[in-house]
This record gives C-alpha cells, structure tokens and sequence, in this order.
C-alpha cells in the first residue's frame, strides 16, 4: 500500500497510458465496423497492426514520461515537507531541556540557604546535562543548517533524523 502512495503518480501515468491504448483499439474497432471489415476488440487489443501497436506503445511511453514527472515534482515537494516536519521536531526536542534548565534555575533560587546540600548538586548536575544536551543539538543543527544551505537535502534529513534517533534512545535510558 505504501507503494502505491508513494509512486501513485507514475501509477496514474502507466494507467493513463492503458485507458488511451484501449481507446484507441475501440475507435479502430469501431472504423472496421464502418468500413464493414469484421474486427473484435479483443483481437484489435491485444494483437493490433504494427502501425498501431507502435503509436499505442508511443502513447504509453508519453503517459508514463507525465507520470514520471508529476512524480519527480511531487517528490521536492513531499521532501520539503518532511524537511519541515523533521525541523518542528528538532525544535521540539531543544524546548524540553530548555526548559528544564529554567525550571532547575527557579527551584535554586527559592532555595533560601545558600549552603550546596545534595539537592542543590543533583540540581546543578541536572541543569549541566540538559546545558550539554542543548550545546550538542545547537552543534548538530549548525550542521544540519550548513547541509541545507548547500542544497543537500537528504543529507540534511539523514542528520535530523540521527539527532532524533539519538535523543530517543537518550530519553529510554
């Protein structure tokens, strides 16, 4: 099923090309009739002239050549919007940490003893972590923003896609 999504495109192309190959074995059927030479459309269908058979491959060709370029312009597109999506989801992932390292900052300052007791160094251990988490994925999307720039796309999506691989697997830990 994913297939036929993902080439429906082409799909309609092969189809297009079908439908006008059968099209036209009718009006040849239907010219046979009129010139009172007998002719089926099973027959005109599947073995036509050669004169035929070439202009119904000729057809058939244009059609998947249409397909195939709807196909190649659809697929920019469907790339861009996963380039899209894979950025929302990289922002995503910079938000939680970020804001974890607020929440962290505020819990220090309504401590009133200055004194570093242990939750004051688990605190401090935590916002450290989430400070190098960000650092990291500041560093990944530098690079993710120098690959997009130069127009590689699909390296471009390959890198968020491991940036998102690792941070899950960093989460389930």
């Amino acid at each position: 099923m994913s297939l036929i999504r993902r080439y429906k495109e082409i799909i309609f192309g092969v189809g297009l090309g079908l439908l006008m190959w059968g099209i036209d074995a009718a009006m040849h059927v239907r010219m046979s009739a009129e010139a009172d030479l007998p002719a089926s459309f099973v027959a005109e269908l599947f073995s036509p002239g050669a004169t035929q058979a070439f202009f119904r491959a000729l057809f058939l060709l244009i059609a998947i050549a249409f397909g195939f370029a709807l196909w190649r312009a659809n697929w920019r597109e469907r790339e861009l919007r996963a380039l899209e999506e894979a950025i929302i989801s990289f922002h995503r992932q910079l938000d939680s940490p970020a804001m974890r390292i607020v929440n962290h900052v505020r819990m220090l300052q309504t401590r009133t003893q200055p004194t570093q007791d242990d939750l004051m160094r688990t605190v401090l251990e935590l916002i450290g972590e989430d400070a190098r988490t960000i650092d990291e994925l500041a560093r990944q999307y530098i690079k993710f923003s120098e690959q997009v720039m130069a127009g590689r796309t699909a390296e471009a999506l390959e890198t968020l896609r491991a940036i998102i691989a690792r941070r899950t697997a960093g989460q389930e830990s």
